[in-house]
């Protein structure tokens, strides 16, 4: 039988921090988590034509509340937890969030480089989109998921 969500991503959540062992200059740090059993729901192009609109290229991402998250670099299970809880947090392994801004956006297919800023992602692979919006639709049961606006 064929799954509604048969797509997997990988979420980026970036933060760059100031470390006194490299002199204060800035480090980038991604935490990675792939997402097996999303639905990714692309329109690009045409929109452009029929509304008009520069910013027309856009994807829906569909997340199950209970979707098989596993950090990409060790292969662990995580869990969700919400935005301010997240970058909080000391320690953010086992963890991932979904926030609309600069510091979270997502790769089509498993795309796991630690070391690799956006730009470079951006550059090798198609489907890199900043989450411009996340509507959580907790409406129970099996149909509990989020709705991730990329751009």
């Amino acid at each position: 039988m064929e799954t509604m969500f048969p797509h997997v991503v990988t979420i980026y959540n970036t933060e760059t921090e100031e470390i006194a062992d490299t002199g204060f200059e800035p480090v980038l740090r991604n935490f990675i988590t792939v997402l097996e059993g999303v639905y990714l729901d692309a329109s690009k192009g045409s929109n452009v034509t029929k509304s008009g609109l520069e910013g027309a290229d856009a994807v829906t991402l569909y997340i199950p509340m209970d979707v098989k998250a596993t950090d990409g670099v060790t292969g662990e299970a995580k869990k969700y937890v919400g935005p301010v809880e997240f970058w909080r947090a000391d320690d953010k392994s086992g963890i991932w969030t979904l926030t609309a801004n600069r510091s979270t956006f997502f790769v089509k297919g498993e795309a796991v480089h630690p070391d690799w800023t956006a730009q470079k992602i951006e550059a090798y692979y198609d489907g890199v989109y900043d989450v411009s919006k996340v509507d959580e639709k907790d409406v129970g049961g099996d149909m509990a998921h989020w709705e991730v606006g990329g751009v």
